[in-house]
């Protein structure tokens, strides 16, 4: 008879019962195709796991064989779920499909490992069904089935060599509805010497003041379930050391540091750290960070803008007065602007931005006043940007005209 595991139930200590794999380790042998690795069966395969109140699924598995002898290598491992074990069609290919034909069978979950351990949660799980399946509130099923494998391959850039998939485990589940609502885009925070006030500070309290938020980039299709894509900054950069956090603005082990010279950033992932990053020559840089693969780009950009002593934002909130935005550079030449704005339950602030005392030059957007967007490329005269309740970290840069809202972490 199989049994219904709940939260207080699920047993995690399960190490005794799975195959040891030792962590990837870097080297340079020469590959092979694996023939076979093995996802390992957890004690929990013959019980019916309720999705709703299962803290956590891990799982394990056997290193494949990239070498003829068998040399550790870096290798990275996704996860699949299906809902019928065939993994013919994932979600992002539905996605990508102009058709509208596809129909999906399996979803990829976001986050990859580098070894061969992963513990997802009963919501996980229970999303990924829920997207693959297409139930809403009243086709979810009492119970269903749900299969899992892992994918491994050895990442160069975007491409994946020597993949080769794992056994497939069948799980009894009962799943629960949840709306699924697209995932806020992943934000990450540049801090240094000449960054904001320059004090370093990670308190979410001095977000806009010491530590400066990336920019998102207009009608870019940031991933519907993580969040994952591409952020920007441009603006003018003397030769001072900064660094470029996470949202978590203290977890440095996870943070861009130096890569041991000028103009280039590197991932730390726990790594020894190499210090400051720094741009040579002092001038314009633009710095693109794809928080899918946590990779960070550093390119010189041959431009001379106008160069504003200040700037203003106003709307609304002011009684369409002028109000100055904060400068993002200490000192010197600066072209990206912020500013801290409280909106009420239920209400709508419109703003625009604006050089001080005139109109001759501002920026707005959208494609009417008061129309809610978190990011766009403003334009001259443009209409007034809606900006909702919450409190919000706003950021313009007066070279592009580009503004992204940010939400202001607790």
């Amino acid at each position: 008879m199989k049994k219904t595991l709940l939260l207080g139930t699920m047993l995690v200590g399960m190490a005794s019962l799975f195959t040891a794999c030792e962590d990837d380790r870097d080297s340079n042998p020469t590959l092979i195709q694996p023939q076979e690795f093995v996802l390992n069966t957890p004690a929990y395969i013959n019980q019916t796991i309720v999705l709703e109140n299962t803290a956590s699924l891990p799982l394990t598995w056997s290193q494949p064989q990239y070498t003829a002898d068998n040399a550790p290598v870096n290798v990275t491992y996704e996860i699949q779920v299906s809902n019928n074990g065939k993994f013919e069609v994932s979600t992002a290919d539905v996605e990508a499909d102009e058709t509208g034909e596809l129909v999906a069978d399996y979803e990829v979950l976001p986050n990859t490992v580098s070894v061969c351990k992963f513990t997802f949660t009963g919501e996980e799980l229970d999303k990924s069904l829920l997207r693959i399946n297409q139930w809403d509130e009243e086709s979810v099923p009492a119970g269903s089935k749900a299969f899992v494998r892992i994918v491994s391959f050895i990442k160069e850039g975007t491409g994946k060599l020597n993949s080769i998939a794992s056994n497939v485990l069948e799980f009894n589940v009962i799943p629960y509805f949840m709306m699924l609502t697209e995932a806020e885009p992943i934000m990450w925070y540049l801090l240094g010497n000449n960054i904001g006030n320059g004090s370093w500070s990670t308190d979410n309290k001095d977000i806009g003041k010491s530590t400066v938020p990336f920019f998102l980039i207009p009608d870019y299709s940031y991933n519907k379930q993580t969040g994952a894509g591409e952020i920007q900054y441009l603006n003018y950069f003397t030769t001072d050391g900064f660094k470029i956090n996470p949202s978590k603005l203290n977890d440095w082990d996870h943070g861009f540091m130096s890569s041991g010279s000028s103009n280039s950033a590197i991932y730390r992932d726990k790594k020894t750290d190499l210090g400051n990053i720094w741009v040579d020559p002092a001038g314009y840089y633009l710095i693109t960070v794809n928080t899918a693969d946590n990779t960070c780009k550093i390119e010189a950009k041959d431009i001379h803008p106008t160069v504003y002593e200040k700037i203003c934002i106003t709307g609304s909130f002011s009684n369409w007065t002028d109000v100055d935005m904060a400068a993002a550079n200490k000192t010197g030449e600066n072209h990206v602007w912020v500013y801290e704005l409280t909106v009420s339950a239920g209400a709508v602030e419109q703003i625009k931005f604006k050089i001080p005392n005139s109109w001759d030059v501002n920026w707005g957007f959208g494609s009417y006043d008061g129309e809610v967007n978190v990011c766009g490329q403003g334009s001259q005269g443009g209409k007034n940007i809606g900006v909702p309740e919450g409190t919000w970290i706003i950021v313009m840069n007066d070279i592009t005209g580009d503004f992204s809202i940010i939400k202001k972490q607790e």
